[in-house]
């Protein structure tokens, strides 16, 4: 079954507007277009909507209305910049991301056919997804449905399911009709989408054109409308070749600041950072070699990415008789924007964290990824088996793949879990089977336990079938145990609770 989410951007220019320019944030503001003489208001900020600002009002009115606003000129071209950099975003959920811009909505399209699993369903990508927009100041509304035409109605004008009676008590504006036609069709007090379904299809066109008919079947998936996927830029590339092979591997040092050079000022020019950066190294006597840099952020600091560049050669072979050098900017994501403090000299709040990436970043590439990592859980029931690790280099995206597949449990665990389960001897038991007291290290006596927790797996997984009874005790002296019994009766001290 087909699935399109609907990604509403409210006010997309701005919130884009808030991100390069962080002092908008705490003013009213007003873009505005210029056309002959006059210039209209295209777009206003909340605050200035309180103050009576509207869209197509002439800008000496909205002047006029709140005089302290930051009037701006509207870059249009700039918005469809950004937003097909977002569109980039999308590629990690879905394998076709498109655009929908009726009338002033900036919304993404996803095709998510076959996608929810791989986030443990339709609202965990939906919410990964908002997270994601979060993390870089994007405010979105989300909607999943059968079509594309009811993805977007929900998303923009309603937070509930797409079924048919939802998408009848919708206005007549979320069929994406332009303005006039909303207005004729009010004139004929036709105020929502089932006033219209319940109308003879061929008496529409006569009275309201073809384009209702065909927003219509769109809706309810009568009419095919295809996702017209953003094409993805060309990647990033630069390349230096020589006649004659060379063998003194210090010349790549000379040549890898030019390259990079040109590679970071064409991302700058695109408000994109590095994540990942490739050197191939072709040469006349072995096979290509290939060389990647992972960034824990995205950055465009040229002496930070040459520094990581020279600890990786330092470590690694480089082949002899070289004629090829090429760099190749892997992953790339949009900049973060800060605003900076008014005295250079006080530190900011976030150079203690800059200072850690950077660390992190220059022991992944002299240690190896594998060697600097960050534990993370996993949903498996067996608690020794719920940890797994991941390089701290890794991007975002790849990060997020060891949650993503299920929910875990909300329960207690300890601080100190053993790698393997300690026996101990339990010396007296309550009426149903609980320990009363214990030897472990010495003689335990139980003031307070906790019911059973019953952890078991099937015979289909790696380590076979478990089957546990867990409890948490607490002794007279205000140590607390995490004890379980096995299938055969066998009790186990498993952790240490602090």
């Amino acid at each position: 079954m087909k699935r399109v989410l609907c990604v509403w951007l409210p006010d997309f220019p701005i919130q884009r507007l808030n991100n390069e320019l962080p002092e908008a944030k705490s003013a009213a503001c007003v873009l505005y277009v210029e056309s002959g003489n006059c210039a209209q208001v295209v777009i206003a900020s909340g605050e200035a909507k309180r103050h009576g600002v509207r869209a197509g009002m002439p800008l000496a009115e909205a002047q006029a209305l709140i005089e302290s606003a930051l009037f701006l000129p509207h870059d249009a071209d700039a918005d469809s910049r950004e937003l097909r950099n977002l569109a980039g975003l999308c590629d990690h959920y879905s394998p076709s991301v498109g655009l929908e811009l009726s009338g002033e909505a900036h919304c993404l399209v996803l095709d998510i056919s076959g996608c929810g699993h791989l986030f443990g369903g339709e609202s965990g990508l939906a919410r990964q997804l908002v997270i994601d927009l979060a993390e870089r100041s994007y405010f979105a509304h989300v909607a999943a449905a059968k079509t594309i035409g009811a993805a977007w109605a929900i998303a923009r004008y309603g937070h509930c399911t797409g079924s048919d009676r939802r998408l009848r008590s919708l206005p007549v504006e979320a069929l994406r009709i332009p303005d006039r036609l909303v207005t004729q069709l009010r004139e004929f007090d036709l105020r929502y989408v089932g006033q219209l379904s319940a109308l003879p299809e061929d008496s529409l066109p006569s009275r309201f054109g073809s384009v209702l008919n065909e927003r219509l079947g769109q809706l309810y998936g009568r009419r095919e409308e295809l996702i017209v996927p953003v094409p993805r830029p060309e990647p990033i590339r630069e390349t230096w070749t020589t006649e004659e092979p060379i063998s003194a591997s210090q010349a790549i040092q000379y040549v890898c600041p030019d390259l990079l050079a040109k590679i970071l000022d064409t991302l700058s020019s695109r408000g994109q950072g590095l994540l990942k950066l490739t050197l191939r190294l072709e040469s006349e006597s072995k096979e290509p070699a290939s060389l990647d840099i992972r960034l824990a952020r995205a950055v465009n600091s040229l002496p930070h990415v040459l520094k990581l560049l020279e600890l990786k050669l330092e470590v690694t072979s480089v082949p002899a008789r070289l004629h090829t050098v090429q760099m190749e900017a892997s992953v790339v994501a949009t900049l973060q924007t800060r605003q900076r403090g008014l005295f250079a000299t006080i530190q900011e709040p976030g150079d203690a964290s800059r200072e850690v990436r950077s660390l992190v970043e220059r022991l992944s590439t002299r240690l190896g990824e594998d060697a600097v990592v960050r534990p993370h859980l996993l949903p498996e029931a067996i608690p020794e088996q719920a940890v797994g690790f991941s390089s701290l280099t890794e991007t975002t995206s790849k990060r997020k793949h060891p949650t993503d597949g299920g929910t875990l449990p909300i329960t207690v665990r300890p601080l100190i879990l053993f790698s393997s389960p300690e026996p101990v001897r339990v010396t007296a038991t309550s009426s149903d089977g609980i320990p009363e007291s214990f030897y472990w290290q010495q003689q335990q006596q139980v003031a307070r336990s906790t019911r059973v927790e019953r952890i078991s797996t099937g015979w289909w997984q790696d380590s076979g079938t478990t089957h546990r009874d867990y409890c948490l005790l607490e002794t007279t002296g205000g140590s607390r145990f995490w004890l379980f019994r096995d299938r055969a009766g066998q009790w186990f001290l498993h952790g240490l609770f602090e």
